[in-house]
């Protein structure tokens, strides 16, 4: 982003509810505020109607323009969508750089990717929020600037070489996208091929996820209290109490209004929640309007294809429930809820149970005899999960968590 000494300009519609209202400007300035920005003055605006060439009313653009000199801004940002001759128009009218609610998304998703696929993702996210931004400008300059018998002028040829750069780089950032989308499938393909279970952990943007994570599988990923903290995914084992091994992975966060870009170019990173086992949708209790961050989270997973596969809402934080109605809500979604807290380790022992109970829908655990000449204990160990093993005079019992799919595969050795 352009300085530190942000104006903030947030909209509403005629009559909007004023819960809602509020609910939006406090999540950009929470989103502003990740990237270490100082909002020194904000104007909220209601639209009757966009206009096409500032989004803002003539008057309210030059309201909002003495606000932001009076204040001496160094960039304005507008909670909405903005075309590029938008844009434009509105930096032309500030003297100032002017960001709008995708950019601001896109530099919190810079400032903690840190993985390189993460980095490749954003960095294509950002080239596709340019490239229409250049397009624009080169054909506005060509408009004002054709040149004799259409020369170009050395600004449209630069704006042009741009272009060019930009398109050949997202271009490369595709191949090298494929590359990787290819080793994580052969990843995952291994892992499918061991049998181990898989759990998702997904939800809204700084609900818990990564703590939570931390918390069953005594790991140390990272867990900050900010949003977008988690954007490359992390898979961690974790043994529960029957002994059966599986694997959580923490995704990245779900925000309203999502750019598309983003969705897009994290599609590889969401595939985790579409090619678990069963998904986990962490719930905020804390958070002022938690119902809308729920319904988010699933319009994202639905859209996903990954909806069928929620098997559990956690509704963390409930040592400090903000809203006793939303939290009912949470609880009569038919979906079954497991209520926990990071801080007092409520409800910890409860979701593990639910999580074996998930298990046993998909896992039968079996008892077989094997003589000591079988490879049968050699395929268990590659492709199931052996839970126990005893080696008595004459032969080898066994104890093991195999998928019902494959449960006949061993029929002839399983004890009655």
């Amino acid at each position: 982003m352009a300085g530190e000494r942000v104006a903030l300009i947030t909209t509403r519609s005629v009559g909007e509810n004023e819960r809602n209202v509020f609910l939006r400007e406090s999540e950009i300035r929470s989103l502003i505020s990740t990237l270490g920005l100082n909002v020194v003055c904000h104007q909220s605006f209601t639209i009757k109607k966009e206009n096409p060439v500032t989004f803002l009313g003539k008057g309210q653009v030059e309201e909002a323009v003495e606000w932001a000199r009076a204040f001496d801004a160094e960039e304005v940002i507008l909670d909405a969508f903005l075309s590029p001759r938008v844009e434009m128009n509105l930096e032309a009218a500030f003297s100032l750089p002017v960001s709008d609610r995708e950019a601001v998304i896109e530099a919190i998703f810079f400032q903690n990717a840190h993985s390189r696929e993460a980095r490749l993702q954003i960095e294509k996210a950002r080239a596709l929020y340019e490239k229409p931004r250049l397009i624009f400008r080169e054909a506005n300059l060509s408009q004002q600037r054709g040149g004799v018998r259409g020369a170009k002028g050395e600004g449209e040829k630069e704006l042009e070489l741009e272009r060019r750069t930009i398109e050949e780089r997202i271009k490369s950032l595709d191949r090298e996208l494929e590359t990787l989308k290819k080793t994580r499938s052969v990843q995952r393909q291994k892992r499918e091929k061991t049998g181990i279970f898989t759990f998702a952990l997904t939800g809204y943007t700084n609900a818990g996820k990564s703590t939570l994570l931390n918390r069953l599988t005594s790991s140390t990923v990272l867990a900050e209290d900010k949003l977008f903290a988690t954007l490359d995914t992390t898979t961690r084992a974790l043994t529960l109490p029957s002994g059966q091994k599986v694997l959580v992975s923490d995704t990245v966060g779900f925000i309203q209004n999502l750019p598309h870009s983003l969705i897009e170019a994290f599609s590889s990173t969401l595939e985790e929640a579409l090619s678990s086992d069963a998904v986990i949708i962490v719930a905020d209790a804390s958070h002022p309007d938690s119902v809308k961050c729920y319904e988010t989270t699933m319009g994202t997973l639905t859209e996903l294809g990954a909806k069928d596969k929620v098997k559990l809402v956690v509704i963390n934080k409930v040592d400090s429930i903000y809203d006793d109605i939303s939290y009912s809500f949470l609880k009569s979604q038919g979906i079954p809820t497991v209520e926990t807290s990071m801080k007092t380790g409520e409800g910890i022992e409860e979701l593990l149970s639910f999580m074996e109970k998930t298990t046993d829908e998909i896992f039968e655990t079996i008892f077989l005899r094997l003589p000591y000449s079988s490879p049968i204990l050699g395929e268990l160990s590659r492709k199931e999960e052996i839970v126990d093993v005893k080696y008595e005079d004459y032969s080898i019992k066994v104890k093991a968590r195999v998928r019902k799919t494959e449960k006949n595969r061993y029929i002839d050795w399983i004890e009655a």
